[in-house]
Parts: structure tokens; C-alpha cells; sequence
């Protein structure tokens, strides 16, 4: 054999043999760095992941350090194929490709029950039909643009739940053409599947936050109840600031950005489209955060409360007992506004102004 062609032989089986023990130790730099995410101390899990465009993070408390990671991976799998419509093959998908669909999943129909159960709770605010009205309207600072030569009375013949026939075997759309999308509520049903399956293995004391939906139950390691951050107006010229919430077997959903509005005839106004009349919202409210007894709702609920506007939340927050709130609004020629229902002042770390 010629001695250049030995050499090159060698040559490549020294560096064969440096990948692979290159790989061999990435892959135990990983796993070991797996378990640093998911068990932290004795008594306590805590790991993260993606699902639903965003990323989700659980803590719970377990003498047996059980790691149910792969099995809450499962279920937002299977979650994701029926509701997602980020998912090309999903249910959903399928659905909005045609005016019916026969044997819808159990996941399916419970999701559309829960949507046209907030859907009624709103009197139409929060509709997951209204896909095409955001398709042909922009928000920017300088405020919201519809696209030019839009009929808005057309568009609005593709949007409405209640043109969805809902039955065990069969969802049936009355009009043709109707797309469903559950994005501004799924996360917060997510939340509460995952904290039944918690709780179905023996787990008391927990946290789940998927996104800015959040479900805790029970208390941390310390003994103390689970704290999230939450944004507040520190002053009457719109600066923001981050305290906490104490969270004693409730959910937190937040919705809106008060940092983010435009200016029309002396009202600011969040960007936000009012699904019944087709048009942008013209009241001030323009920041929502909802604490309830579970995330489905206060998830659906900020989302809704967003169209609603501020003097309807004041409306609900007074006649419900088990939901709190903070809002920020405005009024005309108005500064901004902060409210707080009364039984949260116990829970946060900042004042009641």
C-alpha cells in the first residue's frame, strides 16, 4: 500500500475516533444537564418545555422526585394535534378545510363547549371565529388601518360561533367558509388538564405557568404560597412596574399591554378588535390581569374583558365573588387609571392606590 494512503487511513480513523468521543461526551454533558433542569432538590421537580407557540414551566412538590415530564409532554402532544392550528394535520385543520367534520375527539368538543360557554359569559366578546376580521385590520402606534376596499358587513358573514352546530358525532358549520381558532384561550385550558394530571398522581403543591397563564396549588417548598410577577402602574403617568401576587389554589391570566395603545380623540386605546361589530374597541381600557379558581376562565376571561372594556369588568368584578382583577384604563383627556378589587390587597407585594 502506498505510505501517502496509509497515512491518510490513519489519519482518519484517529479523527473518527475524536468525534465520537466528542459526541459521547455532549451527550453526557446533556443528560446530566437535563436532570439539573427537572430535579433541583430532594422533594422537588421542576422542568420546562415548548408547547402552544410558547413555553411552558412546571414546579411541583413529590417525596419520590417522580418525573412526569414525558407523560405531560404526551398530553400537550395530543392536545396540540386536536386544537393547534400551528399543527398542519391537527383536527382543527381538518375542520377548517371543510363544513363538517364527523367523530370529532373528546378534546375537540370539550374545547368548543368551553369557548361557546365564555362565548355566551361575554355576549359574543370573545369569539374564536373572528380570524378574518384580524386578517384585514393593523394596529400601530399611529392607530388601526383597515385594508383598503373592505366590505366589513362581508367579512362579518364568516364570523360567529353560534354558526357552529356542536352534537357528540358531528360539528357542522351553517356557513360555509367559518375558521375556528382557540389561540387566545387554549393555554389556559392546557394549564388546567396538566394540573388534573398532577393531582391525579398524588400532587398537592404545584405551579404551572404556560406563557402568562399560570395555575398554583398548595404551597412551595418553603411552605409559602406561590408567587407570580405581575405588571402595575406605579404612577398616574403610565410607568410600569413589576410586583408579585400571592397565589392561594388560583389561576392568573393576563391580557393587553398598557404601554402599547394609540391615541384617538384624546382616549387612549389598546389594540383590540370588538368581534360583533367587526371594528377596533373605542373604550380605554388597556390592560387586564384575572385571578380565578381556574385558568380555562381567567384565560378566556382577560381576552374578553379586553373588548368589553373596563366599566363591564367593574360590572363583573362586583357581582362575582371568586374572581379578582386589576385593570388599567382611561378616559377621555383622562391619565391612566388603576383598579384593584379589594380582596387582592392581601396578596400583592405593592399598594392599593
Amino acid at each position: 500500500m502506498n505510505p501517502n494512503a496509509r497515512k491518510n487511513i490513519i489519519y482518519s480513523l484517529v479523527l473518527f475516533a475524536l468525534v465520537l468521543l466528542v459526541y459521547a461526551w455532549r451527550t453526557r454533558e446533556g443528560s446530566s444537564g437535563v436532570m439539573q433542569q427537572e430535579i433541583s432538590q430532594p422533594g422537588k421537580v421542576s422542568f420546562f418545555g415548548n408547547t402552544l407557540g410558547t413555553e411552558y414551566r412546571i414546579t411541583y412538590l413529590d417525596q419520590d422526585n417522580r418525573i412526569f415530564k414525558p407523560s405531560i409532554d404526551s398530553l400537550l402532544t395530543a392536545f396540540n394535534l386536536s386544537i393547534s392550528t400551528s399543527e398542519p394535520t391537527s383536527e382543527i385543520n381538518r375542520l377548517n378545510l371543510r363544513d363538517t367534520l364527523v367523530s370529532p375527539s373528546a378534546t375537540l368538543r370539550s374545547v368548543l363547549t368551553e369557548a361557546n360557554r365564555m362565548y355566551d359569559l361575554s355576549n359574543g366578546a370573545l369569539d374564536p371565529t373572528q380570524k378574518p376580521l384580524e386578517n384585514v385590520w393593523t394596529f400601530s402606534p399611529s392607530g388601526a388601518r383597515l385594508l383598503d376596499s373592505t366590505d366589513i358587513r362581508s367579512i362579518l358573514s364568516y364570523v360567529g360561533l353560534k354558526k357552529i352546530n356542536l352534537t357528540d358525532t358531528l360539528i357542522r358549520k351553517m356557513t360555509s367558509g367559518i375558521v375556528l381558532d382557540f389561540t387566545k384561550s387554549t393555554k389556559g385550558y392546557a394549564i388546567d388538564l396538566i394540573g388534573a394530571f398532577l393531582e391525579g398522581k398524588g400532587i398537592k403543591n404545584y405551579l404551572v405557568q404556560i406563557g402568562g397563564e399560570n395555575l398554583a396549588k398548595g404551597t412551595n417548598e418553603r411552605d409559602e404560597l406561590w408567587k407570580i410577577g405581575v405588571y402595575y402602574l406605579a404612577d398616574s403617568m403610565g410607568a410600569k412596574a413589576e410586583g408579585v401576587i400571592a397565589l392561594q389554589d388560583k389561576a392568573v391570566s393576563t391580557a393587553g399591554n398598557f404601554e402599547q395603545f394609540y391615541t384617538k380623540d384624546s382616549l387612549k386605546l389598546s389594540y383590540t378588535l370588538d368581534p360583533r361589530s367587526g371594528f377596533p374597541v373605542s373604550h380605554g381600557l388597556l390592560g387586564v390581569t384575572v385571578i380565578g379558581p381556574d385558568a380555562k376562565t381567567t384565560d378566556a376571561l382577560s381576552d374578553a374583558l379586553m373588548v368589553m372594556g373596563w366599566q363591564e369588568a367593574l360590572r363583573i368584578d362586583s357581582a362575582r365573588t371568586d374572581l379578582g382583577m386589576l385593570l388599567i384604563y382611561n378616559e377621555k383627556g383622562g391619565k391612566l387609571t388603576q383598579y384593584i378589587s379589594p380582596e387582592l390587597s392581601s396578596v400583592l407585594s405593592f399598594p392599593m392606590k
